[in-house]
């Protein structure tokens, strides 16, 4: 199972594209249930308003990704990279 989930804001929540970046999400541990999803990069998210992706799509988070990737190379584990 990976450890990090994508996901953007669904279109209806968003006032325009640009807040529709794709985002990278810790995957909760098993059996919670999170009020709110927290990106690498700061960026919450209410679950209900989040649109998951089974891929790489759309505009992706610049920060999201240099975040995972810089704390990867030090070799964190991903559910210790989110921002509480």
């Amino acid at each position: 199972m990976p450890e990090i989930f994508i996901a953007r804001l669904r279109p209806e929540f968003a006032r325009g594209e640009r807040e529709r970046c794709c985002h990278l999400f810790p995957v909760p541990l098993p059996g919670a249930v999170p009020r709110m999803l927290h990106a690498y990069c700061g960026q919450q998210i209410t679950p209900g308003q989040a649109e998951l992706l089974d891929g790489h799509r759309g505009m992706p988070c610049v920060t999201c990704i240099s975040v995972v990737a810089a704390r990867s190379a030090r070799g964190e584990a991903a559910r210790d990279r989110c921002l509480p």
